[in-house]
């Protein structure tokens, strides 16, 4: 009774352009109409997937038609040719040899003559499904290899630039501060500085609300990870480095991605304005090829990150006895390969102070600022202006609160809102260089900060001895700065 239900399936995708016209959608579902006509089938549905590749088979109008032929809605799949059902020879085989006929449907595919139900001519459908994924394979190679010369001639090939970067518009692969998420890739930068414990800033991100890199591309608000922390950090596009090739698909026809280890990435330098300086980058480089961490309460121990054992070159731990703390070789802890060079934190502290002390005596404290920099000096004042007007709006919450303009849920959740925007505020202030005014004292020499500003690396040695190496020189000896206990 009646034909066939016939399904026609239509599909292009970017690899397919070159082809030109006769490959459009709407070519395909002519030609296919047409065909059908002609047979006096009715066509109960037609499925089409337009910008998808051929190499897999999840695509949504395909995966549509497999549920309606699960569900007896169609007898027949009509395609132009074998390349429009698949280019990946393993899927396409599956479907047309095991898939189709198990549900009791016939395939044709109308250009190049093939019928499952003629018998003989099914017979050559390998070979056509062998060429057309060659020809994947082929432009896949092609393509990479393009992309790879462009990489290497420093231009950007992706679709989407770090967070903190936008595309110029007036040179393409060329990359731009974008003003309107640079603050965050800084803020990322400038907290780790201060903590030097990647999941430490990553709680500290997430606290003050500062948006994820997805949520910079308009995804919604999450927490951040500490694989997204890393990630920003390691990598050189920041200090103005162009860095791809971080990962790629693990083959045209696999969806997951392989990471590369950072000998494998392209690095072309100086290709774009950074967001980070050299110096702050390559601390931080140091700072994570140490093992660091952040205390379930309070910040980091102050010299995580920069005490090491001068006979292993293992880092130290704390210990933790009473309200007392020590140093002690980490590998002694854990492999008893070492002697443990047990110090308190508090003699170690002790002499690093008497130490920068002597070498910051006489010295002008205006030659400590950083140089002018009007840019950010306009950025300063901009968000402080951004930040009075969000202090002025709070109060006037609690003024129209008094006068009953607001009932409390109301106020509650726009008072939330408006100390969210703050907090945003103050961190991107937090993200910018200090300002420009002199201090009137030298800052707190045992501060985290200033530690991690000014201490290259501390080592400890048997006996309690001392070697302190500073990222400066020495103001009086020009040499390397040591102490002992």
């Amino acid at each position: 009774m009646g034909g066939p239900r016939v399904g026609l399936y239509l599909r292009l995708s970017r690899e397919d352009e070159g082809a030109g016209e006769s490959m459009s959608i709407e070519n395909q579902r002519a030609y296919l109409l047409d065909y059908a006509a002609g047979r006096g089938w009715s066509v109960a549905k037609i499925y089409a997937d337009d910008g998808y590749t051929g190499t897999n088979f999840r695509r949504p109008s395909f995966q549509a038609l497999l549920s309606d032929i699960e569900e007896g809605r169609i007898d027949l799949v009509l395609t132009k040719d074998l390349s429009r059902l698949g280019r990946d020879q393993a899927g396409t085989v599956y479907y047309y040899q095991c898939y189709f006929p198990a549900h009791g449907v016939r395939y044709i595919a109308a250009a190049e003559g093939f019928d499952t139900a003629a018998g003989q001519s099914a017979i050559a459908l390998p070979f056509l499904a062998a060429a057309n994924d060659f020809y994947t394979a082929d432009i896949s190679r092609k393509v990479r290899a393009a992309l790879d010369t462009r990489r290497k001639q420093g231009l950007f090939i992706g679709a989407s630039p770090p967070l903190g970067y936008r595309k110029d518009p007036d040179h393409k692969g060329h990359l731009l501060p974008d003003p309107a998420t640079a603050w965050a890739a800084q803020a990322v930068f400038s907290t780790y500085l201060s903590l030097a414990s990647v999941r430490g800033t990553a709680r500290a991100l997430t606290k003050a609300g500062v948006p994820t890199p997805a949520q910079c591309k308009g995804g919604p608000a999450g927490a951040w990870s500490d694989t997204m922390v890393r990630r920003v950090l390691t990598n050189p596009t920041y200090a103005g480095h162009l860095t791809q090739n971080r990962s790629e698909k693990a083959g045209y026809k696999v969806d997951r991605r392989r990471y590369h280890s950072s000998d494998q990435w392209t690095v072309v330098p100086h290709t774009h304005p950074p967001l980070v300086s050299q110096a702050d980058f390559d601390r931080v480089q140091a700072l994570l090829a140490v093992r660091s961490y952040t205390p379930k309460a309070g910040p980091p121990h102050l010299l995580t990150g920069l005490a090491f054992c001068g006979a292993c070159g293992s880092a130290m731990a704390y210990v933790k006895e009473g309200n007392r703390l020590f140093l002690v070789c980490r590998s002694s802890r854990k492999t008893g390969a070492c002697s443990s060079h047990r110090i308190p934190e508090r003699k170690v502290l002790a002499t690093l102070k008497g130490e920068l002390e002597r070498l910051t005596a006489g010295i002008e404290l205006s030659l400590l600022l950083p140089p002018p920099s009007r840019e950010s000096d306009k950025a300063r004042l901009a968000l402080e202006g951004e930040l009075r007007l969000l202090r002025q709006a709070g109060a006037a919450l609690y003024r129209d609160r008094a006068a009953g303009a607001l009932d409390q849920e109301e106020f509650s959740a726009l008072l939330e809102e408006n100390r969210r925007a703050a907090r945003l505020v103050e961190v991107r202030l937090a993200a910018l260089s200090p300002p420009e005014s002199p201090p009137a004292v030298l800052p707190d020499l045992l501060a985290r900060s200033a530690l991690l500003t000014l201490v290259e690396r501390i080592e400890l040695g048997e006996g309690g001895a001392l070697t302190i190496s500073f990222r400066f020189r020495d103001p009086h000896l020009c040499h390397t700065s040591r102490g002992g206990l």
